[in-house]
């Protein structure tokens, strides 16, 4: 599976608040295994992307992917590391931040927050 990874200066893990270094996956963009550093343009020009067309705006939210680095660090048993999510947040193209996720989910791998893809609807909480 192709993605790209961003390193964001400042994203810790939940769990021991270390600094997280080796980076967070995410599939949207042009997929050519690129890295790239918040504050960086995503690249929507080439042979595999998702989504299929670029967002209005430039805009997108997505869930990405991480680990902690560090092995004294709860999160990790059986000498493995638990996936964890990140939020990653694109506006005008240009990645502007990244930030741990407990936010609900569909099940769909790297799921793509918003723009709601395929007409989906997110279920929302009935107004008090």
């Amino acid at each position: 599976m192709t993605y790209n990874t961003v390193y964001p200066d400042d994203l810790q893990c939940p769990f021991c608040n270390e600094k997280v270094t080796s980076g967070v996956g995410f599939r949207f963009g042009c997929l050519e295994n690129k890295n790239y550093k918040p504050g960086e343009k995503i690249n929507w020009e080439g042979a595999v992307h998702r989504p299929e067309t670029r967002p209005k705006g430039g805009n997108i939210k997505s869930v990405g992917y991480f680990n902690c680095d560090n092995v004294k660090c709860k999160s990790w048993s059986d000498c493995f590391p638990d996936v964890q999510q990140a939020l990653i947040t694109v506006k005008n193209d240009v990645i502007e931040k990244v930030e741990v996720y407990k936010g609900p989910l569909s099940g769909e791998q790297f799921e793509i927050i918003e723009p709601v893809q395929g007409g989906k609807q997110k279920a929302r909480s009935p107004k008090k």
